[in-house]
């Protein structure tokens, strides 16, 4: 062999080499992770560990939303199409649990992800899935918390409900949640989210050829979320909402709260829904014309009719009108060219405040509503009692509107009438108010001119049940009035409930006081008794107990129930009567 051929034959070998060297370390170095990833499916599989939920208590530690395990039925499709044999695995699930798939759908998959099948909810659809597990390679049960709601209707609005996380929620939540994590979409739960959601966890399994789980290599522990207690004392909320439910309207609300520190004791919305149930009724809720799903103390407004008269009577007696003079009620009060005509047809006579409270006379408020305050001092005035301003809540809240000369020339292109402030004076025409607002202004009075914050949310508790955070009592406002102001309207109030037209709330029990309001819904309410359910006027009552030194401050409102004083009045007063006949009262 000459030496040009040993070169050559040498630079071959050489070349050769360098080409196998460079390949090894291209697979080695390159695409080493990748092969090893590929190794590793054939015998690994990685499973998402859901968390609980953090759970929902009332004040005294009822709970009210908590998680319970659900066994699911899960089918991993890489595994199958790893397997190949897909139309065995589904002739499995059908004859052992009745489920029909269509293979076509699961080759088309691109999700990594195991699909859920179905929820194993007895003993023994578990022992059947491990007594055949050798039939069902690439099938497996993961046990995912579900959420339930043992209080049901009762507390529905304030807790809310669950769902599974949209595509929004996963962007938003990244690794905290999975495909079958539960998100809050209403009320507590919803607002409160962040805090109960928890992380999910996760552990990679070595499985055998037909999928049987052979031991744990990784683990990541799954974090429960927070535990939240609030304000809300559950025999209450089932008494307001009992009482509510029996006396036979079909929608409104009652709100109660704790008059020396803004917690809330109840809030009821009727009617209401089944939280447990949400998914299968949802198309029945969403239809039903009275709006179960529709949170009516902190969502709806109305007319707060003439509940406003005890916030007013304060407006007055510091504009300087004593409460000794007053006006001669003849049943209406002419201004400009138009009658504005009392409830009482037949008129109060002689009225001075604590008359015109007692009696909700129209005209006393019509007559000082447009000579003394006018449409600005009334709007001043009720935004002193929150009327119409934000009120800071644990769940979303919408205000109540106050008209003024300056919207009205705006938003509907008129001028303001001296007809608009009059129906401004007793709570009608343009102005709307809410529950909140309407109970917030109760309050005020009951304290002399201050309003506490309403609170919902108690304290929240970590994973281990240690205390991390509890709210404190604050002030929200703050109505600059005499003390003895506030105590004349009092007495009124008193009155209201003792002879005037709240009688039929008053009680042998507890000494309420509070005051009453129709709101017109239509003008023919006032001519026509008997109309359609839609047209007829909403009743108030909005009071608190006892009297001489007021705890509670509750707000009820009737939608389309007629007369303040013979609807709402009874229901308020039936709602305290338990309360105390129960000794309730004394524990707070």
């Amino acid at each position: 062999m000459n030496r040009r051929r040993l070169l050559f034959l040498m630079f071959v070998g050489l070349f050769a080499y360098l080409l196998v060297l460079f390949r090894l370390l291209y697979l080695q170095l390159y695409k080493g992770k990748h092969y090893k990833e590929l190794a590793q499916k054939n015998y690994v599989r990685k499973r998402i560990i859901y968390p609980q939920r953090g759970d929902i208590l009332d004040r005294r530690g009822e709970k009210l939303a908590y998680d319970v395990p659900k066994y699911t039925l899960m089918l991993d499709h890489q595994k199958l199409q790893e397997v190949g044999d897909l139309t065995e695995v589904l002739n499995s699930l059908k004859e052992l649990f009745g489920l029909e798939l269509a293979p076509e759908s699961l080759k088309r998959r691109k999700a990594v992800d195991p699909i859920p099948l179905l929820e194993l909810k007895t003993q023994q659809d578990i022992d059947k899935f491990y007594n055949h597990s050798y039939k069902l390679p690439g099938v497996f049960i993961n046990t995912i918390p579900s959420r339930t709601y043992p209080q049901g209707e009762v507390c529905a609005h304030v807790v809310g409900y669950t769902a599974h996380p949209t595509e929004t929620h996963m962007r938003e939540y990244g690794e905290r949640i999975g495909p079958q994590s539960l998100v809050g979409v209403y009320a507590l739960e919803k607002t409160l989210d962040q805090e109960l959601l928890g992380k999910v966890g996760a552990e990679e399994v070595s499985v055998n050829a037909v999928g049987r789980v052979l031991g744990k290599i990784g683990y990541v522990e799954p974090q429960k979320g927070n535990t939240m207690m609030i304000t809300i004392d559950l025999r209450i909320q089932k008494i307001a909402y009992e009482v509510f439910k029996n006396s036979g309207h079909k929608a409104g609300a009652v709100l109660i709260l704790n008059a020396r520190t803004g917690e809330v004791l109840a809030m009821v919305s009727y009617p209401s829904f089944e939280p447990n149930k949400i998914q299968e009724l949802w198309e029945e809720y969403s239809k039903d014309v009275y709006k179960p799903l529709f949170n009516r103390v902190t969502q709806a407004r109305y007319p707060p009719a003439s509940v406003i008269k005890s916030a007013l009577g304060i407006a007055l007696l510091e504009e300087g009108v004593s409460p000794i003079e007053g006006v001669v009620c003849s049943g209406k009060l002419k201004v400009g060219k138009r009658d504005f005509f009392c409830w009482n047809r037949s008129g109060h006579g002689w009225v001075n405040l604590h008359k015109a409270i007692k009696d909700s006379c129209d005209v006393y408020f019509y007559h000082y509503g447009y000579y003394r305050l006018g449409a600005r001092g009334i709007e001043k005035a009720l935004r002193q009692f929150s009327y119409g301003e934000d009120i800071p809540f644990d769940l979303p809240m919408v205000k109540g509107f106050l008209p003024t000369p300056e919207w009205k020339r705006t938003k509907l292109k008129e001028q303001w009438y001296g007809g608009d402030t009059v129906n401004m004076s007793i709570g009608q025409g343009f102005m709307r108010s809410t529950l909140f607002e309407q109970t917030l202004m109760m309050m005020c009075i009951a304290n002399d001119g201050v309003i506490y914050k309403p609170i919902l949310v108690k304290e929240k508790r970590d994973a281990q049940g240690n205390v991390i955070w509890r709210a404190q009592r604050s002030v929200h406002k703050v109505v600059k009035a005499k003390p003895g102001h506030f105590a004349m309207v009092r007495e009124a109030l008193r009155d209201v409930v003792r002879a005037g037209t709240a009688v039929s709330a008053n009680s042998r029990i507890v000494e309420l006081a509070g005051k009453t309001g129709t709101a017109q819904v239509s003008a023919l309410s006032a001519v026509r008794k008997h109309l359609p359910y839609h047209l007829r006027d909403h009743a108030w009552f909005v009071g608190f107990a006892p009297y001489r030194d007021p705890l509670f401050v509750i707000g009820v409102i009737v939608e389309h129930g007629g007369s303040g004083g013979a609807v709402a009045a009874p229901i308020a007063r039936r709602i305290l009567e338990r309360i105390y006949m129960e000794g309730i009262d004394k524990e707070l």
